[in-house]
């Protein structure tokens, strides 16, 4: 059954392709629908490898199969595009991302005369933020269903996070060494840490593109890309906050890195991905 499907689903696009011209010569559908984009159209692309792969699996019978609606790049970034006119677009890439998770831990709470049943919480937090934006200009050729497509765009990221420890015992002078949570990564040698802070990290990029993009159905099409840009990435100064007990108070240590700064210049193919990208 499925094996039948598939060949009705590759028997109904082929005799889309055969009548998809008609005698004005618009490239249009047999029921009249205009098979390339027009202007005032978005596009909003996926990463098409799951969906060759679902169909693919039904043919040889897998086990499990199912289907997967991915971002184009891999990295969680939405990828789109509105025509201004049949050959001209302007393409646009965002994500906007942060986070904060927390894990809380009970701790025996310190006191002269010990009780199991006296408990703290200690609280490790993670805190991060991503956020990347793209935008660009788009011409287009061709002649029927397969379109060239040339360009370039401008690329802005910024990423930055940390973490912080709160924690339910004290340094005190009965309690120079207080019962605290190991979360793998607040114990020092000293004492342990309150903050972290990473280096805010920003990147700017300017990239060139080039690619095929073939409409095997009204306003559907997948479409690959090669690019070759430079990118600028720089790294500020990141710290760490740790308390210890010095023998007769809290001391706080601040310790900080130098950062750093890259540049790339190198050809890309879009994270390797071929998009499926549909119009409306």
């Amino acid at each position: 059954m499925k094996k039948l499907m598939l060949l009705l689903l590759i028997g109904s696009l082929t005799f889309t392709v055969v009548n998809a011209q008609d005698g004005s010569g618009e490239l249009v559908s047999k029921k009249g629908f205009a098979i390339l984009p027009e202007a005032g159209d978005i596009g909003l692309g996926i990463n098409a490898v799951p969906v060759f792969g679902y169909f693919g699996n039904m043919m040889n019978g897998t086990a499990g199969n199912n289907i997967s609606y991915n971002f184009v790049n891999g990295t969680n970034t939405i990828y789109g595009k509105y025509y201004l006119d049949a050959t001209t677009a302007v393409r646009a890439r965002i994500r906007l991302a942060k986070a904060s998770t927390f894990d809380k831990e009970y701790v025996i709470k310190d006191l002269d005369v010990p009780d199991p049943l006296a408990l703290v919480e200690d609280i490790y937090q993670i805190k991060s933020c991503n956020v990347q934006l793209g935008a660009g200009y788009e011409l287009r050729r061709g002649k029927g269903r397969l379109q060239g497509f040339y360009g370039g765009e401008v690329l802005i990221s910024y990423a930055t996070g940390g973490t912080n420890y709160i924690y339910g015992n004290n340094y005190s002078p009965d309690f120079t060494t207080p019962s605290t949570t190991d979360f793998g990564t607040n114990i020092t040698a000293n004492g342990r840490v309150q903050e972290t802070k990473t280096g805010k990290t920003v990147g700017m990029g300017l990239r060139a593109f080039i690619g095929t993009e073939y409409f095997f159905a009204p306003k559907i099409s997948v479409a690959g890309e090669f690019g070759w840009g430079f990118a600028y990435v720089f790294t500020g100064r990141g710290e760490v906050t740790e308390e210890s007990w010095n023998g007769t108070e809290i001391k706080t240590t601040v310790t900080k890195d130098l950062g750093g700064k890259g540049y790339n210049l190198d050809t890309d193919n879009l994270s390797g991905a071929i998009a499926l990208i549909f119009h409306f």
